[in-house]
C-alpha cells in the first residue's frame, strides 16, 4: 500500500537531481535538522530508496530509519569522509543527492525515463475482472464505484511489465521512481493518489489478499478517490503482476 497526502521538498530535490546538471546539486536547498533512528516518513522514504540504488541500503523501503537505514548510512558516510554518525544531517543529504544524481545521470544502464505512457489497448480480462471486484466492494458498503482512468491504466500496466521484466516488488521502481514521480512524468494530475501492488497466481487471490491488508483495502474504499487505474501483466515471481493506482479528481 502506498498512498499520497503532501508532496515534501525532498521528493521535489530528487527529480531535479536527475534531470538537471550536477553543478545544480549544490542549489538544492537541505533541511537544518538531522534525522536518523525512529524517524518515519516520505523523507525516510526518500532516503532509503536512493541508498538502495547506490547499493548503501539492504533493508526493505518502509519509511521506516531503522537500524538497516542507520547501518547503510554510516557506510555511506565512510566512503565519502563524512562524519560517521548514522543520521541524515543536511551534508550527508547533499552528499546523498549527489552521488544519486551522479549514478542516474552516468550509469550506461539506465535506460532515460519516457516522457508519455507507452501505447496499450483497452483493459484486459483480468483488469476487467479486478475492476469489477474493487466496484463490488465499493457498492456493497454504498460506496461510489470508482471509474476506469485509460491513462491512469497504461501507467499502472507500464508498472507492472517493468515489475516484471526486472523481477523486483516494491511501489519505488528503478525505471520510474516513486509512484507519484510516475504519474507526474505521463502527465496525470490529481487531488490525491495512491497505488497498491499484487503478485499472484490469480486475480480472485490476488483481489482477496489486497482486502485482508488493512493499508490495501483502505486504498481501494477511500472516499478520497474517484478514479482507478488497473495494469495486470503476466509473469514475474508470481505468475501475474498487478498494479492498482488511485486517483482523486
Amino acid at each position: 500500500m502506498y498512498n499520497y497526502k503532501l508532496y515534501p521538498w525532498l521528493q521535489r530535490c530528487i527529480i531535479y537531481c536527475v534531470v538537471v546538471t550536477l553543478v545544480v546539486v549544490s542549489l538544492i536547498p537541505v533541511q537544518s535538522n538531522a534525522f536518523g533512528r525512529g524517524a518515519r516518513g516520505p523523507d525516510v522514504f526518500a532516503v532509503q530508496g536512493m541508498m538502495k540504488s547506490l547499493g548503501f541500503y539492504a533493508g526493505s523501503i518502509d519509511g521506516v530509519y531503522g537500524a538497516h537505514s542507520e547501518q547503510g548510512v554510516k557506510a555511506f558516510q565512510r566512503q565519502y569522509g563524512l562524519p560517521i554518525t548514522g543520521a541524515v544531517d543536511s551534508k550527508t543529504l547533499e552528499s546523498i543527492l549527489w552521488a544519486y544524481a551522479q549514478l542516474k545521470i552516468t550509469k550506461g544502464n539506465i535506460e532515460p525515463v519516457p516522457t508519455k505512457p507507452p501505447t496499450s489497448a483497452e483493459l484486459n480480462a483480468d483488469e476487467l475482472l479486478l475492476l469489477k471486484l474493487v466496484n463490488q466492494e465499493r457498492t456493497s458498503r454504498k460506496l461510489a464505484p470508482l471509474a476506469a482512468d485509460t491513462s491512469l491504466s497504461k501507467v499502472a500496466e507500464a508498472k507492472s511489465q517493468d515489475m516484471a521484466d526486472n523481477q523486483y516488488f516494491s511501489h519505488q521502481s528503478p525505471t520510474y521512481g516513486s509512484p507519484f514521480e510516475m504519474m507526474k512524468q505521463f502527465g496525470i494530475t490529481y487531488r490525491t493518489a495512491g497505488e497498491n501492488i499484487a503478485c499472484n497466481q490469480t486475480v480472485e487471490a490476488a483481489h482477496k489478499a489486497l482486502m485482508e491488508s488493512t493499508g490495501h483495502r483502505e486504498n481501494i474504499l477511500s472516499t478520497q478517490f474517484t478514479h482507478i487505474g488497473i495494469g495486470i501483466v503476466n509473469g514475474g515471481q508470481c505468475g501475474k503482476m498487478l498494479t492498482q493506482q488511485f486517483i482523486g479528481k
